[in-house]
């Protein structure tokens, strides 16, 4: 069993069919490569043959997904068919710095633990709050109700065999100045922290740095590259920055971008990282070909150095 195994989070949006019965029929119909990504056989068995043995899917798949198969169990035995297993999910925890939203945050959190058990998933990477646009500045009493909130949350995924992973967007109300406060501020044995390499990179924190300084909180990582670390505030602050109208790309592939992902895997080695890694193509506008070039990235530099 190598040390890491790696996932692809779920960008494919809308997979139209569950499995196409006659993919000459089907490709005849339009003859476009549109055949090649519209059915879910199809796209996992991309993933298996490129090595990412595991997805993690985002809540707003499950519009998608449970019409098609009925059921989170459907999905994950016929994702296990092609090699594929479910390893988690994303979850936004909104408004959690709000007191008079305790309860639902709460319970919010606790039926997206409850969706992840029924995939069979291990993980709940979560935002801690909303944007900080509309939101931000947060007083101290209210990163300290962010926390609270993921402690409780934290204790009810702990019960139920699931790990909840911290994952800091970087325009996010938790942002530079409250971000080690409020990981801080949760309880180690039921909050862990999921590393996004480039949302935490643009938001400020040096990617060698906070590892090392978190190596014991670390339960999986979402890899992937940018070339736009350290952004300002008035970058961070602004209304919905990670959708820009003018082409901006804040994500690459593994290699594409300038952070020191070859040092970070020298650190995994140096804290024994084990477990799963799911990478993010977020912005690409070929998710196929982003999958294939990661995984050349990851064979030629990166799994050498610890593998």
């Amino acid at each position: 069993m190598p040390n890491i195994r790696y996932a692809n989070m779920c960008h494919w949006k809308a997979i139209p069919y569950r499995q196409i019965d006659n993919f000459r029929e089907f490709y005849y119909e339009d003859k476009t490569n549109s055949a090649y990504y519209s059915d879910w056989d199809t796209i996992l068995k991309y993933q298996s043959a490129l090595g990412f043995h595991g997805i993690e899917i985002a809540p707003w798949d499950l519009a998608d997904i449970l019409p098609l198969f009925g059921s989170p169990e459907n999905f994950t035995a016929f994702a296990k068919d092609r090699g594929v297993e479910v390893i988690g999910m994303f979850h936004g925890a909104h408004a959690s710095h709000a007191a008079d939203h305790f309860d639902e945050a709460v319970r919010s959190g606790r039926e997206a633990v409850d969706t992840i058990v029924r995939f069979g998933g291990q993980y709940m990477n979560t935002c801690p709050t909303q944007n900080y646009c509309g939101t931000g500045p947060l007083s101290r009493e209210q990163v300290q109700q962010c926390a609270k909130v993921m402690n409780e949350i934290g204790r009810y995924a702990t019960d139920h065999g699931v790990k909840l992973g911290l994952h800091n967007e970087f325009f996010c109300a938790i942002n530079i100045e409250n971000h080690r406060e409020l990981i801080e501020s949760t309880d180690p044995k039921l909050v862990h922290y999921c590393i996004d390499t480039a949302q935490i990179a643009i938001m400020g924190e040096d990617l060698l740095t906070f590892y090392n300084d978190y190596h014991d909180r670390i339960s999986t990582f979402h890899l992937k590259d940018t070339g736009s670390a350290r952004q300002p505030d008035s970058v961070r602050y602004a209304r919905d920055p990670e959708i820009a109208d003018d082409g901006t790309r804040w994500f690459w592939e593994p290699g594409l971008g300038e952070l020191d992902l070859a040092g970070l895997y020298r650190l995994l080695k140096q804290h024994a990282f084990k477990g799963w890694m799911s990478i993010e193509y977020d912005g690409s506008p070929d998710l196929l070909a982003s999958m294939a070039l990661t995984r050349y990235h990851l064979d030629s530099v990166l799994r050498p150095i610890y593998d």
